[in-house]
């Protein structure tokens, strides 16, 4: 599939404009040149007044083209910077022998070390993953610099809020350290730090307790989940 390079747009777009301006300076300089000489009552060759519009007119649309150019990897880039989805962990859950438990295997993924993988009993009609969300301002999101996350928890959940109260509940940390302090201050004092739009708490969940795969991604908003399409050979068989 092509993929759009918003910078390869810019760079054209500047290199377009950069080179326009040149050739505008040099059109002004061969002017005032003219202008000069006639005023000292020099020979100079005059300016053809067809020659000069034409090349006017070259160098404005030269400069349009350039300038739609440089706004289209503008447009680009902030398309991909406020679209883009990183995938940060895989559930699939399997039916379980127990009543209303599910059995949910999550892998995460690091860039910094390989993915790990983790087996849970899930008591609930649903999971739910929590974690832990850092949203940077706009105009950094559009520099490329992505939300920070952190998973913190694996839990069950019960569609009816009666049955959260009465039935089995189960909880896991996905971390060594819930109260880390990094993000115990960024939680306190995120408003007075400078590139920080806010940090915040974010949980998504679906259904449990059938062969299902599911992938989480980290958006600018937060944790998104996708069901990950069979493949054709298991649709046919």
């Amino acid at each position: 599939m092509l993929q759009v390079k918003p910078d390869f747009f810019m760079y054209v777009g500047v290199a377009g404009l950069l080179i326009s301006l040149f050739f505008f300076l040099f059109f002004i300089y061969r002017r005032i040149r003219w202008l000069i000489h006639k005023i000292k009552k020099k020979a100079a060759s005059s300016p053809k007044l067809v020659a000069s519009l034409r090349n006017l007119l070259l160098i404005l649309m030269m400069t349009s083209v350039s300038g739609m150019v440089l706004f289209m990897g503008f447009f680009f880039r902030a398309y991909q910077a406020f679209t883009y989805e990183q995938l940060v962990a895989e559930v699939i859950t399997q039916e379980s022998k127990e009543p209303n438990t599910s059995l949910v295997t999550l892998l995460q993924y690091s860039s910094d070390v390989p993915p790990s993988s983790d087996e849970f009993l899930i008591k609930g009609d649903q999971w739910m993953l929590e974690g832990d969300i850092l949203k940077w301002d706009n105009w950094l999101n559009f520099l490329g610099l992505h939300t920070r996350y952190r998973l913190t928890r694996l839990r069950g959940r019960y569609i009816q809020a009666e049955d959260e109260k009465k039935k089995e509940t189960t909880l896991f940390s996905l971390v060594k350290d819930e109260n880390h302090p990094l993000w115990r201050y960024l939680y306190k004092k995120s408003y007075r730090l400078p590139f920080v739009s806010t940090v915040y708490g974010n949980a998504s969940y679906q259904v449990s307790g059938k062969d299902k795969h599911f992938l989480i991604y980290v958006s600018t908003s937060g944790f998104v989940v996708r069901e990950k399409p069979p493949k054709k050979e298991d649709v046919i068989s």
